[in-house]
């Protein structure tokens, strides 16, 4: 089944359609009429938990007070007309619940050995506990606990499998993703007041989306200047998050995640995660600039700029 674009649907098709989605793919993994598939899915169901699928899809809209209190620090102007409009395309655009749904559709696709399910589905609960751990530390300011945590990371050979692991997880690259959607917000902002705005927003829809295309495809090339928060700077932090985390793991649940990931099953099913969330985060970040844009347009239609009246 090829992945279809779930954004090119009205809102509420969508929502109809999400339970026979997840029927579907409940349906398909039945299909299997046995153990195998029923592990692969429990697998993969555990991936996408460790690997915060849906709790990234749906944290964007939270960010863009964080991402307009950035550009507004910066000089940018009119930002409370700005931060609705967007927050609105931001809503609109970014469904968890069908990306999840998508990528455990492009996971189950995925073949090759892995590791075994209930150990795998274990870890998954370890590593969820070891994230709520490292918060509880930070929030307690616990240096009892932290000292553990920092034990493992000094370790020797701990630490070099932790180290080994945060390359080899998704993570780093899905908030590469985040980054880039941040900065898309960040440029949206900006533009708000540019003096070439009003051209871009009455433009014809046609040329509008190109636009939007190539102003995608030129940002995400681009490593100089980049706001609110550089690419390379968001991966280093994801991997300096998931050190902590793996530090605080029973030494046989990280070796699981460890086998996983080294796994020739385990690579392709992390490829197949970033690439399909990669392609769902493009198609999101397309649908929120142009619904940003098309309702800027709508907006200098009752607010006209100095120079067009």
């Amino acid at each position: 089944m090829a992945v279809t674009d779930p954004f090119s649907k009205p809102r509420a098709l969508r929502r109809r359609m999400l339970p026979l989605l997840a029927l579907a793919v409940l349906a398909l993994a039945a299909a299997g009429c046995g153990p195998a598939a029923d592990a692969a899915s429990a697998i993969d169901q555990a991936l996408v938990r460790i690997e915060q699928v849906s709790a990234r899809f749906s944290g964007i809209p939270a960010s863009v007070k964080d991402v307009v209190k950035a550009a507004t620090a910066d000089g940018a102007s009119n930002t409370a007309d700005a931060e609705a409009m967007l927050e609105k395309a931001v809503r609109s655009s970014f469904d968890a619940d069908v990306a999840s749904a998508e990528i455990l559709e492009a996971l189950e696709r995925v073949g090759g050995e892995t590791v075994d399910a209930e150990a795998f589905a274990r870890a998954a609960d370890a590593f969820e506990d070891a994230r709520a751990k490292v918060a509880h530390i930070y929030e307690t300011q616990d240096r009892t606990a932290a000292k553990d945590i920092e034990a493992h990371l000094a370790d020797a050979e701990y630490g070099q499998r932790i180290r080994e692991l945060t390359e080899r997880m998704a993570a780093p690259d899905l908030a590469v993703e985040t980054a880039f959607t941040a900065q898309l917000m960040y440029r949206a902002v900006e533009a708000f007041s540019g003096a070439g705005t009003a051209a871009l927003a009455s433009a014809p829809e046609v040329k509008r989306k190109a636009d939007t295309q190539e102003a995608i495809a030129s940002l995400r090339s681009s490593n100089e200047n980049e706001k609110p928060v550089p690419k390379q700077v968001a991966r280093l932090d994801e991997q300096a998050r998931l050190s902590l985390i793996l530090a605080a793991l029973p030494s046989e649940d990280l070796s699981v995640l460890s086998d996983f990931y080294q796994s020739a099953g385990g690579k392709a099913k992390r490829q197949a995660l970033v690439d399909s969330y990669t392609q769902l985060a493009n198609q999101a970040n397309t649908k929120m600039l142009q619904d940003y844009f098309s309702a800027l347009a709508d907006h200098l239609k009752t607010h006209p700029r100095p120079q067009q009246q």
